[in-house]
């Protein structure tokens, strides 16, 4: 082929790598635009070869010939059977349109790459990728010095995602790209070493500083691997060189580590999550990430020995992993992946589908060692190492995360493996010759390509529509819905039917109905959403609410328990289920519901909780719910704020216990406001604790009370006050004062001033707020 091709083979990896750069474009996830954006470039190259068919007709054919090409053909048409017995066939497809955008970016790059001359290209390839390299690693330190600059004066991991969607993606798509990196640096001149020993000293800090450990892992591994092949394929004269060509690799890094982990223990986030030194250290200790991790391989391999030939479906892992998970995740929060790829292919596609993915690697693997060991070979070992270092990084990602998710991950991926089998076309003599008699190869990889980009596309543009509903509709899932019905009931596209938390999106909308009085077609969305995710219980929740409104306390009692007892850390389903049973008058089911939700979650709301039932149906307060509510003071000091309703309500002018263990008056005040509170007069509850607050001027419960009342009331604008005026007091150490102002903020559409209040609310443990961080503090 033409020289002058190699700049078209250029120009079009340059437009795959850009996807780096695609941001949210106002979905709830990156990803959304990104898959959209990759799926339309592969339409736009395909095009091309399409254009240029009979110059490429022997490149499709001698790619679709070769057996790595093959076996993923073969993992993508098994990964498409899946669709006939997927536990939700509509995830399945979500899937599969973004595992089809990736297996053409791998063919599509193939085949612009085939028989050119790898010199000719590499080079400027690793210039790209390591531009995009620098870009990344610049965004990630720039996030760390306004961190730290900042008022607060802590880095959180978590705000430096960039448009990778969390900092594990983040690290690991830094890493995946420093092979290119090095090259650059053994094959350039003073400047071109210079920009690639800088690129790498800030890519390997931004790694660091983001603390993921899996990165640290494939770090490790491909400075071995590099360290190795160099000193052993070295000539014997030039032991000084490869010494140097190692150092180039080494230095940065380690100064690198040196700078970051002095950098991390000169703040605050030393104190939560550690220093380098630390993190490098618990990879070797049974600590939580590393048992959670574990847990969740455990629940992929136990699905997948129950369901050795036919599994879940492809992508529906998050729905299998449910059951697995109830007795171990709080509130809706669903894991998403088994954080194992190849785990999570034998779940999702059984021992077929997961072998085909092992075999992917293994394929690499093993021409990677001929390259190396065999002398046809010898001129392409360093361009054959470099893209085995990246596969070897996505392989250890792939065994410690999920990075088939990702589309800045699969891009790496795909040109990595493109690179890596190159040279392969090269050597062989006549690479098109076992593909001769298959003459329509050409014609069915234009066709079934133009086919199955087009439903990408239109899947890929569907998602990413939802998402931008999604990014409203799920911001107020935690509260009273605020959206309009006419902006929610027609917004959702058919795909998919799940939001980015697996609950089902027609039960999302069926809310706003129910919040508008329409129970009939609530409940209608409900139904025809029940098999969408029901392992969840959500719809049950939501029934649970319509029931009630229509004074069903049968059928409220019977949807509430289900849900409950099927996910018993969901705090909303444990107050679902207490007022279900206090409406029955059924003191033997509330007790029942208080011993499992406090086997998991005991602590001030549970206790909270299931006094206020009590008090209900008992219409007073007996001397075994004091001294539960007493006993609570006792063993949850921290956690007291919750206790104050149920306090309220059973004090009624007598002695109550403090959490200082003294014994007070009650504030009489205080007690009308939270009688007031549960009858849902949030204005009068809130000028009760006013006058509370006038007799106790330094207890600050009362003015975090009346910033309550005002917030419960959607008076947000009126609570922030009360909620500064709470957090001033020293003895305040709960965070919630800080959590509900970020909270209030966020509901006046003031999103990016949230950040700093659930900063602050994290620096005094406020429960689960690293989630409210990860999706406010960007």
């Amino acid at each position: 082929m033409k020289k002058g091709a190699d700049y078209i083979l250029l120009f079009f990896s340059a437009i795959y790598l850009a996807v780096h750069f695609i941001p949210d474009l106002g979905g709830a996830d990156v990803m959304g635009a990104q898959w959209l954006y990759t799926s339309i470039v592969d339409l736009v190259v395909l095009g091309y070869i399409l254009f240029n068919r009979k110059i490429y007709a022997e490149a499709i054919s001698a790619v679709f010939s070769h057996q790595f090409t093959l076996l993923y053909t073969f993992y993508f048409i098994w990964a498409l059977i899946s669709i006939s017995y997927a536990m939700n066939a509509i995830e399945a497809i979500v899937c599969l349109a973004r595992l089809a955008s990736t297996f053409f970016i791998f063919t599509n790059l193939s085949i612009l790459l085939y028989k050119k001359d790898i010199k000719n290209y590499y080079l400027p390839l690793a210039i790209l990728i390591t531009i995009v390299l620098f870009f990344d690693a610049f965004y990630v330190m720039r996030t760390f010095k306004e961190a730290i600059d900042s008022e607060l004066g802590s880095f959180n991991p978590n705000n430096a995602t960039g448009n990778n969607g969390n900092k594990n993606v983040m690290a690991a798509s830094l890493i995946i790209k420093f092979p290119f990196c090095l090259y650059l640096i053994l094959n350039t001149k003073i400047f071109g070493k210079i920009f690639g020993v800088i690129t790498l000293f800030v890519g390997a800090f931004s790694i660091f500083i983001l603390i993921a450990r899996s990165t640290f892992v494939s770090l490790l591994g491909i400075m071995i691997i590099f360290a190795a092949t160099t000193l052993y394929f070295r000539k014997k004269e030039n032991i000084k060189s490869s010494i140097i060509s190692i150092a180039y690799f080494l230095v940065p890094v380690i100064f690198a580590f040196f700078f970051s982990n002095l950098a991390l223990s000169n703040i605050n986030e030393a104190s939560s999550s550690g220093a380098v030194t630390d993190r490098i250290q618990s990879i070797q200790l049974n600590n939580q990430a590393s048992s959670g991790r574990l847990h969740l391989w455990e629940g992929a391999i136990d699905y997948f020995l129950k369901h050795p030939f036919i599994g879940d479906g492809y992508g529906n892992w998050k729905l299998a992993s449910i059951p697995y998970e109830k007795e171990f995740t709080n509130d809706l929060f669903v894991p998403y992946h088994s954080h194992n790829d190849f785990l999570e292919a034998a779940a999702d596609l059984g021992i077929v589908g997961g072998l085909a993915y092992l075999g992917l690697f293994i394929i690499a693997f093993i021409f990677t060692f001929q390259v190396w060991f065999k002398e046809k070979y010898k001129d392409y070992r360093l361009f054959t190492t470099i893209s085995f270092m990246a596969v070897a990084c996505y392989f250890i990602d792939a065994f410690l995360n999920f990075p088939t998710e990702r589309t800045s991950m699969q891009t790496m991926l795909t040109v990595s493996v493109a690179l890596l089998f190159a040279p392969a076309y090269l050597i062989q003599k006549d690479p098109a010759k076992k593909a001769k008699p298959f003459k329509f190869v050409l014609p069915a990889y234009i066709i079934i390509g133009f086919l199955l980009i087009g439903g990408s596309i239109f899947i890929n543009k569907q998602v990413y529509e939802s998402l931008k509903v999604q990014k409203y509709v799920m911001g107020e899932i935690d509260a009273d819905p605020k959206m309009a019905l006419d902006e929610v009931k027609d917004a959702f596209p058919m795909f998919p039917n799940l939001s980015t938390s697996t609950l089902p999106i027609k039960a999302l909308v069926a809310r706003y109905y129910f919040r508008d009085k329409m129970y009939e077609e609530s409940m209608r969305l409900l139904k025809e959403s029940d098999d969408v995710n029901p392992a969840l219980h959500y719809n049950d929740f939501i029934k649970t609410a319509i029931f009630s409104a229509q004074q069903n306390f049968d059928s409220t009692a019977f949807y509430a328990y289900r849900a409950f007892y099927n996910w018993p850390r969901a705090t909303s389903y444990y107050k679902n289920a207490l007022y279900a049973a206090a409406k029955k008058k059924d003191t033997v089911e509330i007790n029942k519901i208080y011993k499992v939700y406090k086997k998991y979650r005991d602590g001030g709301e549970a206790v909270n909780q299931y006094l206020m039932a009590m008090y209900e149906v008992k219409g007073g307060a007996d001397k075994n719910m004091i001294n539960i509510l007493d006993s609570a003071y006792i063993h949850f000091p921290k956690d007291t704020v919750p206790l104050l309703n149920a306090k309220n309500l059973l004090a009624r002018g007598v002695l109550g216990s403090q959490g200082s263990g003294q014994t007070v008056f009650t504030n009489q005040y205080s007690t009308d406001g939270g009688k007031l509170f549960a009858k849902g007069k949030y204005t009068q509850a809130a000028n009760m604790y006013i006058k509370a607050s006038t007799i106790e001027p330094n207890n600050y419960t009362h003015y975090e009370n009346v910033a309550i009342c005002y917030y419960t009331n959607k008076n947000f604008e009126k609570s922030i006050p009360y909620f500064d005026k709470a957090a001033t007091f020293a003895n305040n150490n709960t965070g919630k004062s800080e959590f509900f102002k970020a909270m209030s903020l966020v509901a006046m559409g003031k999103n990016s001033d949230a950040c700093g209040p659930l900063q602050a609310a994290k620096k005094k443990n406020y429960p689960d707020i690293d989630k409210f961080i990860a999706q406010y503090c960007k």
